[in-house]
C-alpha cells in the first residue's frame, strides 16, 4: 500500500479510512475522532480504490451506514431541532452575515424589518437596531421571553456594536432596563440618557472586522441557547460590547432591575 492511499474517503460522508504504519484500519469521522474498523483493511481499501461504492460492496455499505448515523446525530446534538427556528429582526451585514451562519448550522431561519411582528413559529427572536429610533419596539418584545421564546439584541451605537445579555424568561434584564443600567453606570448620565433616547443612524455599515467579531459573539451565544449550555447563566447577565476605534472588547455584568416592593398603607 502507497503512502497516497494509506487515507482514502468514504463515499458520501465526511469521513476518511486512515491506515495507520500499525496496519489498523481507523475511521476519521468528521468530528475528527479516530475510531477502528471491525473489517479487513485490505478488503475496505481494495474496495475504495476500484470505485465500489455503498451499492457495490457490502462491507462499505454497513460503515457508510453506520457513520452516516453517527454525522446525522452529531448534527442533531450541534442544533437540536425543538430550538432551530430563529427569527431576525433588522437589516445590515452584521444581520446577513450572522442570517447565513446560523442556516448553515441548521437554524431555519425568518428575516423581518425592524417593527414587524416576530415569525409565529420562532423559539428565538434576534433584533439589531442602529439607532434609537430602531429600538423603539423593543420594549413590547421584552415580554417574548414570558411566553418562552428567547430575546436577544444588539445595539449599534456609531462605530460600537452592544450586544445585551441574552433574556430566557421573565427574571432576565429587558431592554429598558439594560438602558437604566447603562445610564446608571455612566460618568455623564444626563448625556448617555439623550444618546438613548435619541441617537442618530451610523454614518456607514460596520466594518469587516467589526462584522466578524460581532457574528463570532452572536453565533457563540445563539449556539449555546441551542445546545442549552451551562454558559447560558453567564450570557443571560453579560453585556458585550466592541470599540471598533481601539479595538477593544469588554463584557459587563448587567442584572435585572429589581421590583419595587409593594407600597403598605398604614
Amino acid at each position: 500500500m502507497t503512502s497516497e492511499n494509506r487515507i482514502l474517503p468514504l463515499p458520501d460522508t465526511g469521513a476518511h479510512l486512515v491506515t495507520g504504519a500499525d496496519g489498523r484500519l481507523r475511521v476519521r469521522l468528521r468530528t475528527g475522532r479516530l475510531t477502528l474498523v471491525d473489517a479487513s483493511s485490505a478488503e475496505l481499501h481494495d474496495a475504495l480504490l476500484r470505485g465500489q461504492h455503498a451499492g457495490g460492496s457490502d462491507v462499505i455499505r454497513r460503515l457508510t451506514a453506520e457513520v452516516c448515523e453517527r454525522e446525522a446525530a452529531d448534527t442533531a446534538r450541534r442544533w437540536p431541532r425543538a430550538r432551530r427556528a430563529v427569527c431576525l429582526l433588522g437589516d445590515g451585514p452584521v444581520l446577513d452575515a450572522l442570517g447565513d451562519a446560523l442556516a448553515a448550522w441548521g437554524a431555519q431561519v425568518t428575516r423581518r424589518p425592524l417593527g414587524a411582528e416576530p415569525s409565529a413559529d420562532a423559539e428565538l427572536v434576534v433584533a439589531v437596531a442602529d439607532d434609537a429610533h430602531g429600538r423603539r419596539d423593543w420594549s413590547a418584545h421584552d415580554e417574548l421571553p414570558q411566553r418562552g421564546i428567547a430575546w436577544l439584541r444588539v445595539r449599534i451605537e456609531g462605530e460600537c456594536v452592544v450586544i445585551d445579555p441574552l433574556s430566557l424568561t421573565a427574571d432576565d434584564a429587558t431592554s429598558e432596563q439594560v438602558d437604566a443600567r447603562r445610564i446608571a453606570a455612566s460618568s455623564a448620565p444626563s448625556a448617555a440618557e439623550e444618546w438613548h433616547r435619541s441617537a442618530p443612524r451610523a454614518g456607514g455599515s460596520p466594518d469587516a472586522a467589526t462584522t466578524v467579531l460581532a457574528v463570532a459573539r452572536l453565533l457563540h451565544t445563539i449556539v449555546a441557547w441551542a445546545q442549552d449550555d451551562p454558559a447560558l447563566d453567564r450570557l443571560r447577565t453579560t453585556l458585550w460590547k466592541l470599540v471598533p476605534a481601539t479595538g477593544v472588547i469588554t463584557e459587563h455584568t448587567v442584572l435585572p432591575v429589581p421590583a419595587a416592593p409593594a407600597r403598605v398603607v398604614r
